[in-house]
């Protein structure tokens, strides 16, 4: 893939990047404030403040790093990054990966992770007619992430943080969920010894000695489960510093919870809003901000809007035609526009595998070079700069064009919009899609099946093409 960028600092994030202290920093903004790109720099200056106490003290071991991200590809990419960053002549010790990669290769017992979880979760669910069953699974997954075992209890008069307000679900309903889905789940797993991911979080900070971690960096943050949070504490060393980089306006997993109950001592004077999107046009980013009108943000989020756009591009574009018709607009508007030399595109869809069967046909008989990257571990060094990915795999990536073609109804499913919070979620999910170009968006359609998502498109914020 081209090769990334070199980050250069910008005045806003030099700011951050020079503090140099212990303890804990937050550092949030909007898609294309540059989150990740600041933590990178802090990793580069903190490594110099560690060194030099390293010396201070007589302390002749490598600094102890650990960088962590939700899913593998952004992982593979900020490996990328890091390489390029870090002083050679210092002498490090780092770890980059996301936290179950982390988590299971540290413990020496190996568990065995028990296959879709989700899957069983789902099908107690079903029985127990609570609600609709895709909401109580995220519900599940939601509080076994948030609460301790032995504190699972603690779930029926909890405030239920980073699941919105409707459906209400009182002590009644959480009773049954606990009773019908909760404990029958947690008693198959027993019985058929095996853990969840969840359980593999709780291991993690309670099966083998501390780590001693000194410098750790989090991206993503608000994707991480509570207990996730406490395992990274668990294994910090006693002079450390931790740096979160979250926005929740991203937040597409069941996740919730406060630094407080996670452990860790988050000080407003710690908290640091990056305010200017400089990866997206003003277009661009006025287009993603609006699918997320009306949605409420909460602490650490934000909302890319026209304001904190620097630069000016093209308008983004909808394609109106039938799905060949929309390849074949897209794959044009490659020869045509494009220099694959420099700049790099996207093709995004909600769930990828066999829905990018006939694109990549296509691809391999136009003779353009691409490469699948959903879920891959290590970033592409080769020629391709044509990526095709989920749109999970592509959080906190970016590139010069993204392509969303077939936006479908049954490419974005989703359960009545007043008892589940999956529609906001996918709205989220398109928003973030949209938000990793930095030049260029097209999104496609057949009339007549489109995405229930395509009702948020705001006239005078795309050039509709009628194919």
């Amino acid at each position: 893939m081209k090769a990334l960028s070199i980050v250069v600092p910008t005045p806003e994030q030099l700011a951050l990047a020079g503090q140099n202290r212990p303890g804990v920093e937050v550092i949030y903004g909007s898609a294309g404030s540059g989150k990740t790109t600041t933590a990178l720099l802090r990793l580069k200056s903190l490594c110099y403040m560690i060194q030099s106490r390293h010396r201070r003290e007589n302390i002749s071991s490598a600094i102890n790093i650990l960088v962590l991200t939700f899913n593998r590809t952004l992982s593979g990419y900020i490996k990328n990054l890091v390489e390029h960053q870090l002083d050679a002549n210092i002498q490090t010790n780092i770890e980059i990966n996301t936290f179950s990669g982390w988590a299971f290769n540290k413990l020496s017992s190996r568990p065995q992770i028990a296959d879709t979880p989700s899957d069983i979760i789902f099908r107690l669910a079903n029985n127990a007619n609570i609600l609709s069953p895709q909401y109580v699974t995220k519900e599940v997954e939601y509080l076994l992430g948030r609460f301790l075992p032995e504190s699972i209890n603690n779930y029926l008069v909890t405030e239920r943080t980073g699941r919105g307000n409707t459906p209400r679900v009182d002590k009644e309903l959480r009773i049954r969920i606990l009773n019908e889905v909760v404990n029958p789940y947690k008693e198959k797993l027993s019985s058929s010894k095996k853990i969840d991911w969840n359980d593999l979080a709780i291991m993690m900070a309670r099966n083998i000695p501390s780590l001693n971690y000194e410098i750790v960096i989090v991206d993503e943050t608000q994707d991480f489960s509570a207990n996730q949070l406490r395992a990274i504490k668990y294994h910090l060393a006693d002079y450390h510093t931790v740096t979160f980089v979250t926005d929740t306006i991203q937040r597409i997993y069941a996740r919730g919870f406060t630094w407080i109950e996670a452990g860790f001592d988050v000080r407003p004077e710690r908290t640091h809003k990056l305010k200017i999107n400089y990866r997206n046009t003003k277009q661009i980013a006025n287009f993603a901000a609006s699918f997320l009108k009306g949605v409420s943000i909460e602490d650490n989020g934000s909302i890319p809007n026209l304001h904190e756009a620097v630069c000016e591009g093209m308008l983004p574009e909808v394609i109106c035609g039938f799905y060949n018709q929309q390849v074949t607009y897209a794959i044009n508007f490659i020869k045509t526009s494009i220099n694959l030399e420099n700049e790099s595109i996207a093709f995004l869809h909600p769930l990828g595998g066999g829905y990018f069967s006939y694109l990549e046909t296509i691809l391999e008989n136009s003779k353009l070079k691409f490469k699948n990257i959903t879920r891959e571990s290590e970033w592409s060094n080769g020629e391709e700069n044509i990526a095709l990915s989920t749109f999970h795999s592509a959080k906190g990536l970016e590139f010069d064009y993204v392509i969303i073609l077939g936006l479908s109804n049954q490419t974005t499913t989703h359960a009545e919009e007043n008892i589940d919070d999956q529609f906001l979620v996918l709205r989220k999910l398109l928003a973030m899609a949209i938000a990793r170009a930095k030049k260029g968006v097209f999104l496609g359609y057949k009339p007549g099946e489109e995405s229930d998502l395509m009702q948020f498109l705001e006239e005078g914020t795309y050039r509709k093409v009628i194919l």
